[in-house]
């Protein structure tokens, strides 16, 4: 089997793009500024040298968390098309580097969509990527079926990736942990939702990816399984047989008895490569990559988190 290294975490924005959001009232771009994680000319080739030294053939970008997610559709519209047009010129220029998940212009549905096809048919998406909420809306909700038809119609994945809100909990964002724990409650939280909802089963060619390993999901199955009946009785299968019809990125800076864990829990198979670029940068970009084949998994474990999982999840195989 042909090895494709792919890590599926990892940001890129445009300066302009970000000037939009700014303008439309994102007040959260600032920080995402001067991280590397443009699309300058320094930033690309500081990012191309930190793949080849850690033997990573391709990234999947993403603009989540800053999502087009607005509540004007015009604004969302022209933001969410702003932003693929970008990555498709990218993905054109170093077809050996890049892929894309699309952003799409939720809450709208019907624009999403028209961008959702625009995005694999014209631009060569991958998939596409939204946020754990949408406008404060659960990604459960019956408004968005319509795009997990379309895109279990056409065997495609759902990124997924937090807001940055804390799970809307103030005991989260009022206490500075917004992203260091707010992010994996965020995730845990929305595939529950999913799961309770029972999106993978309704669902089930639409290849959801979940980051951060999931969470917390890889210690509470078992709680889950014992606790659905009582609390989300009428759910369509096990807690645990759901979080096995899902995908998890490895981004966990690098500890290990979480990856284990995870292994454990949803299956080898079920782990992709992932980086957090730019967030993880230099030797800890490094250590990202490199603390998989030496967590205690299994070497055939390790090569498949590494280098086979991510191309057949994406279809990719054959590249």
């Amino acid at each position: 089997m042909t090895s494709l290294r792919i890590d599926v975490h990892a940001h890129l924005w445009t300066t302009e793009y970000l000037d939009r959001l700014e303008r439309l009232g994102r007040s959260d771009t600032g920080f995402r500024r001067g991280i590397g994680a443009e699309a300058t000319e320094a930033d690309l080739d500081h990012r191309f040298a930190l793949l080849d030294r850690a033997g990573v053939d391709l990234q999947v970008l993403s603009v989540t968390p800053l999502s087009p997610h607005l509540a004007a559709e015009s604004d969302a519209v022209a933001s969410a098309g702003a932003a693929n047009n970008t990555y498709a010129e990218l993905v054109a220029r170093f077809p050996g580097r890049f892929r894309a998940f699309a952003a799409l212009p939720l809450p709208h549905v019907d624009a999403a969509l028209r961008e959702l096809a625009r995005a694999f048919d014209e631009l060569g998406a991958v998939g596409v990527g939204v946020t754990t909420t949408v406008l404060g809306r659960t990604l459960a909700d019956p408004l968005f079926h319509p795009v997990y038809e379309e895109l279990d119609r056409r065997g495609a994945v759902l990124y997924i990736h937090p807001a940055g809100e804390g799970a809307a909990s103030p005991l989260i964002t009022g206490y500075g942990m917004t992203w260091m724990v707010g992010a994996p409650v965020e995730d845990t939280v929305a595939v529950m939702h999913l799961i309770l909802a029972d999106i993978p089963s309704r669902f089930p060619r639409m290849r959801v990816l979940a980051p951060h390993l999931g969470g917390a999901l890889p210690l509470l199955l078992r709680r889950l399984d014992d606790h659905v009946a009582l609390e989300s009785p009428g759910t369509a299968e096990p807690p645990s047989v759901a979080a096995r019809r899902l995908w998890y990125d490895t981004v966990s800076y690098a500890h290990a008895p979480a990856l284990v864990a995870a292994v454990a829990s949803f299956g080898a198979d079920r782990l992709v490569l992932g980086t957090d670029f730019p967030y993880e940068d230099g030797e800890v970009f490094l250590r990202a990559v490199d603390h998989i084949a030496g967590s205690g998994l299994t070497e055939e474990a390790a090569g498949a988190i590494l280098d086979t999982n991510a191309a057949d999840l994406l279809g990719l195989s054959g590249s």
